[in-house]
């Protein structure tokens, strides 16, 4: 008996173990999927000028494909080209020059339907340093983002490129090149003469670039015997001319190669040697796969290297009256620390408090950005001295927001708000939802009262709209929203209430000094405009220093999952579309059998591709008792108990939530024993093994699923079952599952081939 017991146990473990490592391999292969960061070549955006159109081209996830995504820009008339595009550093703006010569700047974050010379759409955003050359009958100007000349700043020359620091490289008729400097007027001639009759352009660069300038230069190349003059395009240091710094045959690698060459001091080690080392060949198969991709359409091609303004993402933050606290820079305790009678945790909340309006004299909110195919991911922190919320009232708090922007225009695809620990679902909300409206600028975010997680406020109207501000948790147990009023220390665990928010008014309104520049007209308190935007620390400071430090404060930011793993935002195992469960538990009380079971568990939404929008979850399951145990087998018309060598279990379960973690079940399951006798005449007798039809059982009862992040989430269903045995009608059943696999959709950063475009409405069906 022993060691039968000993086998059954050892079936178990290696059942269970197995699948567990099953599960591991698949997690490290999900990984290994993810694009790496903020590689050079993700920075380049193509700019293509065809008849009746333009298009603006990035790499697309995952980048190993080496394909391009577009945006399409409608222009009028049809049978013209826009003569020039030229975009700005940051790619949110153009300035396009139609063919008659008129001249017009586009706000690219916003939805383009169409352009013509006469009709341009109004901008969302300014963009005050930014200057943009016209060349038009011999002359150069310089233009700002409103397509208003600057200062008059007119040039006699043939084409102009604006360097990031402001000075402006000239070419001229006789191919003299010469800088001029914005501030001073004082002018540099530059060693490289342009040759007669070739085709160039100007190229300028960053600030902390290798190059400030660079030229593509084509022209014939050497004869050949029997075949006409090869053309070729050189890259040309205009500082340093005596050898082209690169030679192609196809100019398209050509523009791409010398856009590289800009970034490389620029880079990180590892990012940089990765510019270096990136091969021709792969060049050579971007410019092919653009030319492929975009056929049959004739365009002309320039390329730009582009650079998100994080000042123009930064969120204005609403806060609900009587807000205790505000985000601080961490060194704000140099400050509270000297007003404190005491050491207590007390004596510093009431000294920061004493401090009254100068508590927010020292806003900050720390930025970082990272770099994937076709997009930015820009993060922002807020750092709080204080957590004064119910429950778990604490000193240091951390909440973020990161919004993900997409390269071709600078719109915003995702916003993702922190919100409490692993319990709780973010609140994000996503274009790429069908038919979810764009996000309109400056972002404005609702900030919790005293607890300070955060939602998006879409629509700036200062109060949480379900499927407003959050589009992809659209159950009503499935979000967090906003929670002022709650005071239970089980407050996660409840279900959202509207009356939980309070609304927002201007008074409460913080933005980033400045942010009226950016956004004119902005509705935010002139003396509220005083955030600071801060770099995110890379490090951490201590671990195990005085609690009311800046170091320890710093720590408390590093330190966090998202900052160490980005993709946590998601949090894919909170109310997951979709996980494979693994338990055991007691199936059949009377029977004293354990069973050993595995399920796929989504919602009833995405189980069955949007047909049944219900708003429960269904769960498809499978088990199995490996060891024998006498069995209710139906034989006959009657159930007797007969031996079962093993019994497999099927079934169907539907849990309808009532909170993001707890809610009813009900469940229908059939069983199978592996019999070894059968009914003949009416007479049990001896049978090869088999499997045999064991009736059906009922269960319903209460059903608890507690997120985590690495441990899987740990399911509890407690219930009854009903018919499963005769002679004991009702029984109990627990069940205890761990969720692998989990998944919510999109869960890495990046643009796709097959996203929905943010730049479009959705297309009518029939």
């Amino acid at each position: 008996m022993l060691k039968c017991a000993k086998r059954n146990v050892y079936i178990l473990l290696a059942f269970v173990l197995g699948f567990s490592a099953l599960l591991l391999g698949s997690g490290k292969m999900v990984a290994a999927e993810r694009d790496p960061v903020d590689q050079p070549l993700y920075e380049i955006v193509a700019v293509g000028r065809g008849q009746g159109q333009i298009l603006l081209a990035t790499l697309a996830s995952p980048a190993e494909h080496v394909e391009w995504r577009f945006r399409r820009i409608p222009v009028s008339p049809s049978d013209k080209t826009v003569s020039n595009v030229v975009l700005s550093l940051g790619g949110t703006k153009a300035l396009v020059v139609f063919s008659d010569g008129t001249s017009h700047v586009l706000d690219l974050t916003k939805r383009i339907t169409g352009i013509s010379a006469g009709d341009v759409p109004s901008p969302q955003h300014r963009l005050p340093q930014q200057v943009f050359p016209f060349e038009k009958n011999g002359e150069v100007c310089l233009l700002d983002d409103l397509n208003q000349p600057i200062d008059n700043e007119c040039t006699t020359a043939i084409a102009a490129a604006v360097h990031e620091d402001g000075r402006v490289l000239y070419a001229h008729e006789d191919g003299r090149l010469v800088v001029v400097s914005p501030n001073t007027g004082a002018q540099e001639t530059l060693p490289y003469r342009l040759p007669g009759g070739a085709d160039f352009q100007l190229l300028a660069g960053h600030r902390g670039d290798a190059r400030d300038f660079l030229l593509l230069i084509s022209e014939s190349g050497g004869a050949q015997a029997g075949a006409p003059l090869a053309r070729v395009t050189k890259i040309v240091d205009p500082r340093m001319p005596a050898a082209p710094v690169g030679q192609f045959a196809n100019p398209t690698v050509a523009a791409l190669r010398a856009q590289l060459e800009f970034s490389n001091a620029k880079s990180p080690p590892t990012a940089r040697s990765l510019s270096e080392t990136l091969s021709d060949s792969t060049l050579e198969t971007l410019a092919a796969n653009l030319n492929v991709q975009t056929k049959p359409a004739e365009l002309s091609w320039s390329f730009y290297r582009v650079e998100a303004n994080n000042d123009l993402y930064a969120p204005v933050l609403e806060f609900a009256d009587g807000e205790p606290d505000y985000p601080s820079d961490v060194n704000f305790w140099e400050e509270i620390m000297p007003l404190a009678h005491g050491s207590s945790i007390e004596d510093y909340r009431a000294a920061y408090a004493a401090m009254g309006d100068r508590r927010w004299s020292h806003c900050a909110i720390y930025v970082r950005r990272l770099s994937y195919p076709g997009t930015w991911l820009i993060e922002y922190w807020f750092y709080y001295p204080f957590d004064e919320g119910k429950a778990h009232p604490h000193i240091h708090d951390s909440e973020h927001l990161f919004v993900e922007v997409d390269k071709l225009g600078g719109t915003v695809r995702n916003v993702f708000a922190s919100d409490h620990d692993s319990f709780v679902p973010n609140n994000l909300y996503s274009t790429l939802v069908k038919n979810s409206a764009p996000v309109v600028l400056p972002l404005f975010a609702m900030v919790e009262l005293g607890k300070h997680a955060l939602a998006p406020d879409l629509d700036h109207d200062g109060r949480f709209v379900r499927g407003v501000d959050d589009n992809l948790h659209i159950e009503p147990y499935a979000f967090w929203g906003l929670r002022d009023r709650s005071t239970k220390f089980h407050f996660m665990m409840e279900p959202y209430l509207k009356s939980m928010s309070l609304p927002r008014s201007r008074e409460g309104r913080f933005a980033i000094a400045g942010a009226e520049i950016l956004f004119p007209g902005l509705d935010v308190p002139a003396d509220h405009q005083v955030c600071a935007l801060e770099p995110f620390p890379n490090e951490l400071q201590c671990t195990n220093c005085d609690i009311t430090t800046a170091e320890a404060a710093t720590t408390f930011l590093v330190d966090h999952p998202d900052a160490r793993v980005p993709e946590a935002i998601y949090k894919p195992y909170v109310l997951p579309w979709h996980e494979v469960r693994i338990g055991v538990g007691i199936f059949d009380w009377s029977e004293n059998r354990g069973e050993v079971s595995v399920a796929y568990v989504g919602d009833f939404r995405h189980m069955t591709g949007g047909l049944l929008p219900i708003p429960a979850r269904l769960g498809i399951e499978y088990g199995w008792v490996p060891y024998g145990r006498n069995m209710a087998v139906v034989l006959g018309g009657n159930k007797p108990f007969v031996y079962s060598k093993s019994t497999m279990f099927t079934g169907v379960r539907v849990e309808r939530l009532i909170t993001n973690t707890q809610g009813l079940y009900f469940a229908v399951t059939t069983k199978f024993p592996d019999i070894s006798v059968r009914l003949e005449n009416g007479v049990l007798a001896p049978s090869p093994l088999h499997w045999a039809y064991g009736g059906v059982s009922y269960h319903f009862g209460y059903v608890l699923e507690l997120p985590s992040a690495h441990k899987g989430n740990l399911t509890h269903h407690i219930g009854a079952l009903i018919d499963s045995v005769p002679g004991f009608p009702v029984l109990l059943e627990w069940r205890v599952s761990f969720g692998f696999l989990r998944t919510r959709g999109r869960d890495k950063f990046g643009a796709r081939l097959n996203d929905r475009n943010p730049y479009a409405p959705d297309p009518q069906g029939p």
